[in-house]
């Protein structure tokens, strides 16, 4: 579900629809030499694994580091409201280079 390249190769976009009432599993992969924060608003997050085995907090959270030339698979319930809102990198240069992007929840 993550998918779209930045000049560095990173994986960045997604921008699309997601289904209230739905619990989603996205895999964000990383083809870049750095690790990047991703950030999510609004919907908290389980993170269920990464590729570099840091083990998972088992709890509610909106920033993963996902790792350098690696992934982060996390699980997000779209259950407690609806609307639009937005995703990104916390890397406020890579944030403005285009890792950003818009998800609607209807």
């Amino acid at each position: 579900m993550f998918i779209g390249n930045t000049s560095d190769g990173t994986v960045c976009k997604i921008n699309g629809g997601q289904h209230a009432g739905t619990t989603e599993d996205w895999t964000l992969r990383n083809n870049g030499p750095l690790a990047h924060p991703f950030h999510l608003h609004a919907w908290p997050f389980t993170v269920l694994t990464t590729s570099d085995a840091t083990p998972a907090a088992g709890v509610p959270q909106d920033v993963v580091l996902v790792p350098p030339a690696g992934w982060a698979r996390i699980r997000i319930p779209f259950t407690h409201q609806t609307g639009r809102t937005v995703y990104h990198c916390h890397i406020l240069d890579h944030e403005d280079l285009g890792m950003m992007a818009t998800i609607d929840v209807q």
